[in-house]
């Protein structure tokens, strides 16, 4: 008889543990470099802003209107990791595993690829993770806030028409 609720308690943490999104991190994204090319990046650079960092930051950078970029952004991680050319074609982050994103983007081509995903939190997005690697980079980054539903569009735009080099760009003036 003890072995039911035993039983039971498993079968639950099965379903909760099995339900729960992909945690996406730059270790994630780092093994998936070598999972798929065989070697480590030649170079990393990874950023982890919180909330107070990255609010002093949106302040800083806001215009003479006191418009904020990135209004509603609470944090943001951003990786880069250079890749060697001579290691195959560039990543395919579009063969990444996840669970309880919604897809915004997903384009393959020979030389590049890229994904952007989202977890939607009401009338806005609460997650927002955009992956695009190139022949000799890969670009990573999440934000969480309370997010305009036109940021995904707008991220998938740059990284479809500049690649992960843009992405970097744009979201590496947050950091400076």
């Amino acid at each position: 008889m003890r072995q039911r609720p035993r039983l039971v308690s498993l079968i639950a943490a099965t379903i909760l543990f099995g339900a729960c999104a992909t945690n996406f991190t730059p270790e994630l994204v780092r093994q998936e470099i070598v999972t798929q090319r065989g070697d480590d990046p030649l170079r990393a650079f990874e950023l982890n802003l919180g909330r107070f960092t990255t609010l002093l930051i949106k302040s800083a950078l806001a215009g003479e209107d006191g418009e904020l970029p990135f209004a509603g952004l609470n944090s943001l991680q951003l990786a880069v990791y250079e890749v060697s050319a001579d290691s195959g074609a560039a990543l395919d982050v579009t063969r990444f595993s996840f669970t309880g994103w919604d897809q915004v983007l997903r384009v393959q081509e020979p030389n590049s690829s890229g994904m952007v995903l989202v977890q939607p939190r009401g009338d806005s997005i609460g997650d927002l993770v955009v992956v695009g690697s190139g022949p000799r980079k890969v670009v990573y980054a999440r934000l969480t806030g309370r997010l305009s539903r036109e940021l995904p569009n707008a991220l998938g735009d740059v990284l479809r028409d500049g690649g992960p080099d843009e992405v970097q760009k744009i979201l590496s003036q947050l950091g400076q």
